[in-house]
């Protein structure tokens, strides 16, 4: 169109019409007026974004729902918008945004909100952020574009894929699945265990009489004590232990395969043992960053944050901790039940570690991300562990399945 106006211009002059010289003037105010309106009249738009579910898992759909509304007192037009994404294609859209009624203050008729939609598939667990929302508009006779970036930006965290572990798995948590309790009993006989003397208000049900004609007095039955076994779970957490990770999670940088399939095996093994009734503690080579699961009546609730804490969880320069939590070599008094570990290709002080921690006659299985001919799969073998041999591409229930194959008879 200016062009346009020049071509006018010239002719007007080289033959004397002075009546071209109308037009050439209104080709050239008519851009200039449409740059100078969508300059003077951004979009003041409110966006409110919203994630469904709010945690999504590496490789799941999940739908983003975008809230807009405009500010301003008057109306908006239709514009073009896209909101940026952090993994290829780079951003969601572009779609369509209606055009917007004007808003006053306190005051927001039905007209000046609308809704937009769209799904996304991360690929891999992190903390991401999504957005800003771009919007794009022109002035009504579509001669001049403007563009605003709106809503920031907002953190979406995706979580490892958890593999359900079906059956094939140690013994000791087959069978009858959700909340076994186990007995504890220390010395004495069963009689003296299970019973106590009466006391006012205790039903005569519960008189145990071969106890009470021992004694001499009343005696009547106690409930056993009982708690929910125990599992630990160990996970190589240092850098140098995978030596193809990358220490940046999130955007475009990712952890590598090996460190990528140990966090979701953790996950799944963690999920399946706390639902199968297991108190579950998560021990690190590295400073802490797993949120601890709550006991076996914490719920889904409890799985979510401990969840949640791997979608950020980065291999760890940091040397090996010997207090706060890990104490010497040793693995600690009191913990009783079976012990997983999930490494690739520890460091020599590392490994010595996770070696430590399985008692004699304890069953200790490690999943070791390699070859069976690795310096790891041979050492804690040799220290009596049941190690299970897997590629970074292997399913997590197929690992899990495939314990039975390498057990080589009692942990020693």
């Amino acid at each position: 169109m200016t062009s346009g106006s020049v071509v006018c211009a010239i002719v007007a002059y080289q033959s004397g019409l002075s009546g071209l010289l109308y037009p050439s003037i209104l080709l050239l105010i008519l851009p200039l007026g449409a740059l100078l309106l969508v300059r003077l009249r951004r979009r003041r738009l409110e966006v409110v974004r919203t994630f469904l579910p709010s945690v999504v898992s590496a490789g799941s759909v999940a739908e983003v729902q975008l809230a807009v509304r405009n500010l301003s007192m008057s109306p908006s037009g239709p514009a073009n918008w896209s909101d940026r994404l952090p993994w290829a294609p780079g951003s969601a859209g572009p779609g369509v945004l209606p055009g917007l009624s004007g808003s006053l203050p306190g005051f927001v008729p039905t007209g000046a909100s609308t809704a937009v939609r769209y799904s996304l598939r991360p690929p891999t667990r992190g903390v991401f952020d999504i957005g800003p929302l771009g919007v794009e508009y022109s002035d009504p006779f579509t001669l001049a574009t403007g563009s605003s970036s709106l809503g920031g930006v907002q953190k979406l965290s995706v979580v490892p894929a958890v593999a359900p572990l079906g059956e094939g798995g140690p013994s000791i948590i087959a069978g009858d699945g959700s909340a076994r309790l186990i007995q504890r009993r220390s010395a004495g006989s069963d009689d003296d265990l299970m019973t106590r003397e009466y006391r006012s208000g205790d039903a005569l049900r519960r008189v145990h009489w071969r106890a009470t004609a021992r004694h001499g007095e009343l005696m009547v039955r106690q409930e056993e004590q009982r708690t929910h076994p125990e599992a630990r779970l160990l996970i190589d957490t240092r850098s140098g232990g995978y030596p193809d990770a990358w220490a940046e999670l999130g955007g475009s940088d990712s952890a590598g395969g090996s460190f990528e399939w140990a966090v979701r095996m953790l996950a799944s093994l963690g999920v399946h043992l706390h639902r199968a009734g297991f108190l579950v503690q998560v021990v690190e080579t590295g400073p802490a960053q797993v949120t601890p699961l709550a006991d076996a009546n914490g719920g889904a609730g409890g799985e979510l944050a401990f969840l949640v804490s791997l979608a950020a969880i980065a291999p760890s320069n940091a040397p090996l901790p010997r207090n706060g939590g890990i104490a010497g070599e040793e693995r600690p008094e009191g913990l009783h039940g079976p012990v997983f570990a999930i490494i690739s290709e520890p460091e020599p002080e590392a490994l010595r570690w996770v070696a430590a921690q399985r008692r004699p006659f304890e069953l200790g299985i490690a999943f070791v991300i390699g070859r069976r001919s690795s310096r790891a799969f041979t050492e804690l073998t040799e220290a009596g562990w049941t190690c299970v041999p897997v590629r970074e591409t292997d399913d997590p229930a197929l690992a899990w399945a495939s314990i039975a194959r390498f057990t080589g008879g009692s942990a020693r």
